[in-house]
């Protein structure tokens, strides 16, 4: 099943909420021709919803596909309010408002969680889509949910800005199972050298500018057997892989599109690149720190909540190209610190990122949510 870094993070919470004794249910879209419209994955039973397929995202059509999918959804809700307690909307994008909506017709607790801050937050996202009308109002009935998750300190200074209630507000990182990644007991360079990166081939990630840094490192240590190993799928594919080809890179570049098991790829690699331009708390950062490996990222908030510069991993500036290759060629030729920064990142994980530790933060939530409905 092609699922992203959000649908593996809401995959693992749904895991380990039901392992202490909450029973869970995901409800999504039907988005893709020949998904079952029921099945369960990993015990997760999972329920997805009509949409046309978002007929085929055929311009003028992908709207209506939207719009069925918000009424199914709504409907969907409205059908089992006697089976659940509480609506967990794991995003702030349209389906948020059909949340907020049902839950205040049917007095059920609602909570919404924004997937990201600055260009591509959810708000900002919502706001200027144009492939859909109402946004206006949608916005509006997001902000009267009963509480949002803000991923990192900016998502939270943003919803208040867009009208959000500071009460309201609950910080509530990523998590990830630290038990998934394995020590590194030998930080030795591979043979290649493995530089990986995990994420959408979209222009939030910017994996653009990590084609540009790699090909300064091929120029400035051709010597050494360097190796980038690009995981994911999205919009940028085909110019991403252009791209590599203008710059003479791509005997040394893999494109490995979707990977199922991300464990085994990171457990192969020497390091890992996040070059992205806006994020909430990336989950394929989390996994990365988890496996030990030394990880260098953009400075922008959600990684710099994470990363502290020089101690368990590295931060450059938004689209350095320059500064990534120095990055890069640092770690590399530095087996001290990929062992400091590496054993660092993991420790960072399993103290204050443990998908543990973010399940029991949500159980208090919804017990909070039910408490005050009880006391209303």
């Amino acid at each position: 099943m092609d699922i992203g870094g959000a649908e593996r993070q809401a995959l693992r919470l749904a895991q380990k909420l039901q392992e202490k004794g909450v029973s869970v249910t995901v409800a999504a879209g039907l988005w893709d021709w020949g998904q079952p419209g029921r099945e369960t994955i990993q015990g997760v039973p999972v329920h997805r919803h009509f949409t046309a397929w978002g007929m085929w995202n055929m311009r003028g059509l992908r709207r209506f596909g939207q719009y069925l999918y918000l009424l199914s959804l709504f409907l969907y809700l409205v059908r089992h309010r006697a089976a659940y307690d509480v609506i967990h909307c794991q995003s702030a994008m349209f389906e948020a408002s059909v949340v907020a909506v049902a839950g205040r017709l049917l007095h059920k607790p609602t909570l919404v969680r924004s997937m990201a801050s600055g260009a591509w937050g959810d708000f900002k996202m919502v706001r200027q889509d144009r492939t859909i009308r109402g946004t206006g109002w949608m916005l509006r009935q997001v902000r009267q949910a009963d509480a949002v998750v803000a991923l990192n300190p900016q998502v939270g200074d943003e919803m208040v800005a867009l009208g959000v209630a500071k009460e309201k507000i609950w910080s509530i990182p990523n998590g990830v199972d630290v038990r998934s990644g394995g020590h590194r007991r030998d930080y030795a360079l591979g043979n290649p050298i493995v530089v990986t990166f995990v994420g959408r081939l979209h222009p939030q990630k910017d994996a653009a500018t990590l084609l540009r840094a790699f090909r300064l490192l091929l120029q400035e240590r051709p010597d050494l057997p360097w190796r980038l190993k690009l995981a994911g799928t999205g919009p940028l594919a085909g110019y991403l892989k252009g791209l590599a080809e203008e710059l003479s890179i791509s005997q040394q570049v893999e494109f490995l599109g979707h990977v199922n098991d991300v464990d085994a790829l990171l457990e192969q690699s020497d390091l890992f690149v996040l070059p992205s331009l806006s994020e909430g708390v990336s989950n394929a950062l989390l996994e990365a720190m988890a496996h030990g490996l030394p990880c260098i990222v953009t400075d922008i908030p959600g990684n710099n909540n994470v990363i502290r510069d020089g101690g368990n991993g590295i931060l450059i500036g938004v689209e350095d190209a320059a500064g990534l290759a120095r990055a890069v060629l640092a770690i590399g030729e530095d087996a001290a610190l990929r062992k400091k920064l590496g054993r660092k990142a993991r420790q960072t994980v399993e103290t204050q990122y443990s998908l543990t530790a973010v399940a029991d933060q949500y159980i208090r939530l919804y017990e909070s949510l039910l408490h005050q409905q009880a006391g209303s």
